[in-house]
């Protein structure tokens, strides 16, 4: 996937399914994005994060329930989540915008998996992502901690799916 503009990630998982060396892939490009626009100005790293946020369809109101909540955050945060054809697909929202951002990085990465692959696959690259991008280091504590728990919330709806 070439480039990381609104646009694509906005139609990306909707074009294909994933696989764990395209999650990984995809996961690699987005941390070397950010981090060369850090490296230039911080300030336009948090505005690629709103650009992807933006590029998020709006979660249906349906959508905002307590399931969907991701407790931990400062900012409302909601994931929903569908299985189809043995594959999960996530939406979600954020009133935050770089939350939102970091909402469709792991909406991006983690849709069309199995819920076997998003329980055992995923945590490294995910980590490392985290890590390689430096969160907690660019964030307040409270932000960065929703990056967290928007993806174990993720993890917990692909386990229900799992059954």
């Amino acid at each position: 996937m070439p480039g990381l503009s609104a646009g694509a990630i906005a139609c990306y998982t909707s074009l294909m399914s994933q696989t764990i060396a395209s999650m990984q892939a995809f996961l690699q490009e987005t941390a070397d994005e950010l981090n060369d626009l850090m490296s230039m100005d911080v300030m336009e790293m948090y505005r690629q994060l709103t650009e992807l946020g933006n590029s998020l369809p709006e979660l249906p109101l349906a959508e905002r329930t307590p399931a969907n909540f991701v407790h931990g955050c400062t900012s409302n945060v909601y994931i929903g989540a569908r299985i189809e054809q043995g594959r999960v697909w996530y939406s979600g929202s954020s009133e935050a915008h770089i939350v939102r951002g970091y909402v469709a990085v792991l909406v991006n990465a983690l849709s069309g998996l199995t819920p076997a692959e998003i329980m055992g696959e995923t945590e490294a690259p995910v980590s490392a992502f985290a890590d390689g991008t430096n969160i907690r280091a660019t964030l307040t504590p409270s932000r960065a901690n929703a990056f967290g728990n928007i993806y174990k919330l993720m993890v917990a709806k692909a386990r229900d799916f799992a059954g």
